[in-house]
């Protein structure tokens, strides 16, 4: 069986493929399709092209910069929209009484569930949530609202944060919330 390599290296977008000659041709085809996609870039970015790529030295490893994603680094703002006293059903404040939640993952947790179960929001967003903080006397939003939804996700599995535009509360942080979390007075 025969090795296919590819490398195309568009300022430093670099996709690299090595297999069998259809498992590269389906890159990149995949690739030229992205790319067809694109709209068109501006004659500074061709002369880049041209330009052979700088290869590093193997002494010094370089980690590649973290470009931010959409919701990534965004200040989140309060959602005026955002009812936390519904008609007929438990208001944020008392809801949020109800437990002892000390750190920001059970904070988390507790907007989350709220949002999701009590006022019925189906998608849920980071603007939601810092409503919830900024609402509660004497609870301080995290300085990193973005990555502390992750941390609760990763480390503690409460959250699902595939999209940070969608927010939910998983199973087990349900079950952590109405079971294990300890309530106020205990």
């Amino acid at each position: 069986m025969s090795v296919t390599k590819i490398r195309i290296d568009i300022s430093q977008g670099i996709v690299e493929a090595e297999g069998s000659e259809t498992f590269v041709r389906a890159i990149y085809d995949d690739f030229k399709g992205r790319i067809a996609e694109q709209p068109p870039e501006s004659s500074n970015t061709t002369e880049k092209r041209t330009q052979k790529p700088k290869v590093k030295s193997a002494k010094s490893p370089v980690a590649p910069k973290k470009t931010r994603g959409a919701n990534r680094g965004n200040n989140p703002n309060i959602d005026k929209a955002l009812d936390l006293r519904p008609k007929g059903k438990q208001g944020l404040q008392e809801f949020y009484e109800q437990y002892n939640a000390k750190s920001n993952f059970e904070k988390n947790l507790v907007f989350v569930y709220w949002l999701q179960e009590v006022a019925g929001i189906t998608k849920i967003t980071q603007d939601h949530i810092f409503t919830c903080y900024r609402n509660i006397a004497g609870v301080k939003a995290p300085t990193a609202l973005y990555q502390s939804l992750i941390d609760t996700s990763k480390r503690k599995g409460w959250l699902d944060t595939t999209n940070t535009e969608d927010v939910k509360a998983t199973i087990s942080g349900v079950n952590y919330l109405e079971h294990d979390l300890p309530k106020s007075g205990e």
